[in-house]
């Protein structure tokens, strides 16, 4: 028996051995300055891969230690500074996930980054918070904690502040003193006022930032506070700062005056404080970084500050009406002579863009589970009303009729969180050499094929279903290879379904009506084979390559959505695992180094040949040192779509560094595929033709 199984490892040896060798002319042989891959020392168990999968950990907590539950985050390789003025520009971006806290204010996962990644960009998509944040890549991964509270104590303990007389000209308060740094962080506050989670995001869901206002909420004419008090009755007011989305260094004042005489112009108000003198979002040069819940308390004319009856109490922003100071112990300035505009809507003049027709610069709402009533400005054109907001805290409490003001709505169930690989709207590229367990040429281009997988994560942070996405770009091979994927560790009767369309619900394969399954006879994998005979498929043994008989067409697209009963690890996720079935023979698979091949490869193949995969050991698809040095690969994925080497053009030519790469263990140009840093021999390589 033992003999039988032998001699047939032996034969399909030989069969593969005859069946991969490549017609090549004397224009697509090597130089001989190139390095021989035979010859090349990589250190052994090198894996070849381009990746790396770190842990990430978030805390967010705002001021009191409260956790911010719900808050959302998208996680870039790049910087997105620029779209917080500009969200298209994150189209450009190469995301890799997106995610939630949970009720601790926590995250905890993993990600998988290229492996020259060192930093790593959480872009906010919730308020009252930065707006995004560079995280750098630690002994641990990435970890990643914000604590308003502390901020605030190191804002404090480092600004330089001098009191200076609130004295803002004709008509402004002469008797309150205020101070403040040179960015405008105030040394007024009161006691921080607790703000939660749950609360930002009420008035995110009415207020998203660059959406228009909805008409509704410009229709409501009560903007200011008309106290509603008996004779007798006093009132006292504090505002908390809630959020800043905009970029500019913007002013927030009040000014009160007789309920039954409102002012005509702006010249007839008569009585003006500053709040906060500057409200810029926070992380822009100059901003004084205000967190959700600072508060300010308001003076009024009676001798403790508070405010009598028949008082109506309006508030002012000065579009970047704060300058700040660049010499410490100097407090920035005001600038009170700058455009102004006030709660009293007929004070206003028209705006422009999206504001020409409005003369409404604040919108408020009342907040019925906090009982407070909050107010947004807009500063500028594009009439989102998301650029400054505040609320209010009162005694006593029927000093303010609550009823007249809308209601913040309740917050929508919020759009599902995502892993992506290698990134949101990237593909990466897979390429194949077909002759395992033989060594070749090394040209690593018998199979091309471009991928992304996304990840659809359920309410527990789980995946609760995955698309996959490939595009075969190129072949140039004898054989007629087919391509499988597997899910490894994750239980065949845990899926759900599997279908042609992807997570929008469309068909987006080349070829209509085309079908997956899952494929029967595995018991700890999901494995998808996903398409037989690539040289069929495209119609020759070479296509988008050099060589007899090449041609050039589009690539051929198959995408396809696996659902889950029971939503799976991340780890999952990032263990996907693609491999190539040369021939079409199932039995033998060409897996990613390291990759442990599905149930249904004949192992007794291992050993053979070049190869010097082990089970035991754990070690699979690395080359013994039979005809090379060792070590050697058979396949690679690259986290970004590349060209490829040419017919018979080793990849140790076809791209310069890949040697350094390889025999430094991946520590030496882990960028070795990337445009740039003389990474690439266009001589030897071929350009993806779309």
């Amino acid at each position: 028996m033992l003999r039988a199984q032998f001699t047939a490892a032996i034969m399909t040896a030989i069969i593969l051995f005859s069946s991969c060798k490549k017609e090549e002319t004397a224009e697509n042989q090597a130089p001989e300055t190139e390095t021989d891959f035979r010859t090349i020392k990589v250190p052994d168990n090198f894996d070849y891969a381009t990746t790396a999968v770190q842990p990430l950990d978030v805390e967010v907590l705002l001021l009191g230690n409260v956790p911010y539950e719900g808050a959302r985050f998208e996680v870039y390789l790049e910087n997105p500074e620029a779209a917080l003025d500009d969200p298209s520009v994150l189209q450009s971006l190469k995301m890799i996930s997106s995610f939630k806290l949970d009720d601790k204010g926590k995250y905890s996962s993993e990600i998988k980054v290229p492996a020259y990644v060192e930093k790593i960009y959480l872009l906010s998509k919730s308020i009252g918070i930065f707006g995004y944040f560079e995280v750098s890549k630690g002994a641990k991964g990435f970890a990643f904690k914000y604590d308003a509270g502390a901020i605030t104590s190191n804002r404090q303990s480092t600004a330089s502040l001098r009191s200076v007389k609130n004295t803002l000209g004709s008509g402004y308060f002469t008797s309150a003193t205020r101070s403040w740094s040179n960015v405008g962080f105030p040394d007024y506050l009161t006691a921080n006022a607790e703000v939660s989670a749950r609360f930002l995001q009420r008035f995110e869901s009415a207020v998203p930032k660059g959406v228009r206002v909805k008409e509704e909420y410009l229709n409501n004419p009560i903007t200011n506070i008309v106290l509603d008090l008996k004779e007798s009755q006093t009132a006292t007011v504090d505002i908390t700062f809630l959020f800043a989305n905009s970029r500019n260094l913007n002013t927030l004042g009040y000014y009160w005056y007789p309920t039954n005489t409102p002012p005509l112009t702006q010249s007839a108000i008569t009585n003006k404080g500053y709040i906060f003198p500057n409200t810029s979002r926070p992380g822009v040069t100059g901003a004084s970084n205000l967190q959700a819940g600072h508060t300010v308390k308001l003076i009024g004319p009676n001798a403790d500050g508070s405010f009598p009856p028949n008082t109506t109490i309006g508030f002012f922003i000065i579009p970047s009406g704060f300058t700040p100071s660049s010499t410490p112990g100097i407090p920035g300035t005001v600038n009170a002579g700058r455009p102004t505009y006030y709660g009293n809507t007929n004070l206003n003049a028209f705006g422009s863009g999206a504001m020409a027709t409005i003369k409404q610069r604040m919108i408020t709402f009342y907040d019925e589970p906090t009982n407070k009533i909050v107010w947004s400005f807009e500063d500028q054109t594009d009439g989102d009303f998301s650029d400054v907001a505040f609320f209010a805290s009162w005694t006593p409490d029927e000093a303010i009729k609550k009823h007249e003001f809308p209601k913040l709505p309740e917050v929508p169930k919020t759009d599902a969180d995502y892993v992506f690989y290698p990134a949101k709207n990237t593909k990466g590229t897979l390429l194949f050499e077909d002759c395992w367990p033989r060594l070749a040429d090394f040209d690593m281009n018998d199979m091309i094929l471009n991928h992304n997988y996304v990840g659809e994560l359920d309410e527990y942070g789980r995946v609760g279903e995955i698309n996959f996405s490939y595009e075969l770009a190129s072949i140039s091979a004898q054989q007629n290879n087919s391509f499988g994927v597997m899910i490894p560790g994750v239980d065949p009767a845990n899926v759900e379904s599997i279908s042609n369309l992807n997570l929008d619900g469309v068909d987006v394969n080349s070829t209509s009506g085309r079908s997956y399954v899952v494929e029967a006879g595995h018991t700890n994998d999901v494995v998808v084979k996903v398409f037989d005979q690539a040289s069929t498929i495209l119609g020759s043994k070479v296509v988008n390559n050099q060589g007899d008989g090449a041609i050039t067409r589009s690539a051929e697209r198959f995408s396809f959505t696996v659902k889950f009963k029971s939503g799976v690890a991340v780890s999952r996720f990032n263990a996907i695992s693609p491999f190539i079935i040369p021939r079409g023979n199932r039995t033998v698979e060409t897996h990613l180094s390291n990759r442990r091949p599905t149930g249904k490869a004949n192992t007794q193949l291992f050993g053979t040949d070049d190869d010097n995969s082990s089970v035991g050991n754990g070690r699979y698809f690395l080359s013994n040192t039979r005809s090379s040095a060792g070590n050697l690969t058979w396949a690679v994925d690259v986290p970004e779509k590349i060209p490829y080497p040419k017919s018979g053009l080793s990849i140790t030519g076809a791209f310069r560094n890949f040697v350094e790469w390889a025999t430094s263990g991946g520590v030496n140009k882990p960028n070795w595929y990337s445009s740039g840093s003389d990474n690439r021999n266009d001589a030897h390589l071929v350009y993806p033709v779309n």
